[in-house]
């Protein structure tokens, strides 16, 4: 059975759509659509451009199959959306197979009557702007652990004093589109700080550098879903994006192909530089 929810973008807030107070049905928009385009020449038309061009999820949603007049029900949808507002958020869908998410922004709701068998159903709108991906995101973290307490194999593994130093990661990305990767740096990192992606023989193709260490007690979040660099310390939360050096990337994404993610951490720093990969599915 099909199964909707919708989460804030940080996930700390849901919505669930398969209840008696709130049940979704007949779903369109849940497939994939392409626009291409054609150059016209003496010896006819070529493609030169082939884009994502994803159709609004709509789904038919019943407010009162608990029996009540179901206008509570539905105005407990409408808060969870405002509190959305007109930024992007997450709609989860499980078809049996896949646990999967797109992100959306929400365009449009009826609001009638119940009709004669005082059924309160309503078509909400939402425009979808990526293509699916998974649920559980592919999480990694570069740092110094000890060794009974590492899992192998490392991607770039070696061993001193019963301590294990991971300080890149071979990753992969069969996807043609680039992977966003989310990136928290914590605890303590004695040297400004510099990540990269490079080819297998090395070839940086993209980095962030910042102008500073880290510290006990302070989180650097680099989150290129939002567009946001954050830093936490003490209960307070600042911009970070000045801390990136412009002639770099103030986000990384991962290309299509086999890569390594490394960093400058050495075995000495004590704090990690954990990373998320979103990976997008043609599903």
């Amino acid at each position: 059975m099909r199964k909707f929810f919708l989460h804030t973008y940080s996930k700390s807030k849901s919505f669930d759509l398969n209840t008696e107070s709130a049940l979704a049905a007949e779903p369109t928009g849940l497939g994939n659509s392409f626009a291409t385009a054609y150059k016209d020449s003496d010896k006819g038309k070529h493609l030169v451009n082939v884009t994502p061009s994803f159709e609004p999820i709509v789904l038919k949603i019943y407010f009162n199959a608990d029996g009540s007049e179901g206008y509570a029900n539905y105005k407990g949808l409408m808060l969870f959306l405002a509190e959305c507002g007109t930024t992007e958020f997450l709609f989860e869908y499980q078809d049996g197979v896949t646990d999967k998410y797109c992100d959306v922004v929400f365009k449009s709701a009826t609001k009638s009557e119940p009709n004669e068998e005082g059924v309160f159903c309503e078509t909400f709108t939402f425009e979808r702007q990526t293509y699916w991906y998974e649920r559980v995101e592919d999480s990694f973290a570069l740092k110094n652990t000890a060794a009974d307490a590492t899992r192998f194999p490392l991607g770039f593994p070696f061993g001193f004093f019963g301590r294990v130093f991971n300080k890149k990661q071979y990753v992969s990305n069969p996807f043609h589109i680039a992977a966003p990767i989310t990136i928290t740096i914590s605890g303590q990192i004695a040297d400004n700080i510099r990540i990269y992606i490079a080819t297998l023989d090395d070839k940086i193709v993209a980095e962030i550098k910042l102008s500073t260490n880290n510290v006990d007690g302070r989180v650097i979040l680099i989150e290129p879903n939002t567009k946001k660099i954050t830093v936490s310390q003490n209960d307070t939360v600042s911009n970070g994006y000045g801390l990136t050096d412009k002639t770099k990337q103030s986000f990384l994404y991962l290309p299509q192909g086999d890569y390594y993610i490394g960093s400058d951490m050495t075995q000495d720093d004590a704090g990690q530089i954990a990373f998320a990969i979103k990976r997008f599915l043609l599903d």
